[in-house]
């Protein structure tokens, strides 16, 4: 199975103007997991900010490798 690469979408405001990052990730868990520590960096320095994850059709190279299934001995 493929994972594919996701954006974290970056938005906050400096007096009032509106700056967006795109940061790219190998995969939605790995930008999930990061949401909550950029967003405790970025509002001790800004006003409003505003992170979410955008997914693309894009597929990296990280599998998901299936796991065994246990057996019932």
């Amino acid at each position: 199975m493929l994972k594919y690469f996701t954006f974290m979408v970056l938005t906050y405001f400096i007096q009032g103007e509106q700056t967006t990052h795109n940061i790219v990730f190998p995969s939605y868990d790995a930008c999930s997991h990061s949401k909550a520590a950029m967003y405790a960096i970025m509002e001790n320095q800004h006003d409003d900010v505003l992170i979410y994850c955008k997914g693309t059709q894009v597929a990296s190279n990280e599998l998901i490798k299936p796991k065994t299934r246990p057996s019932d001995f």
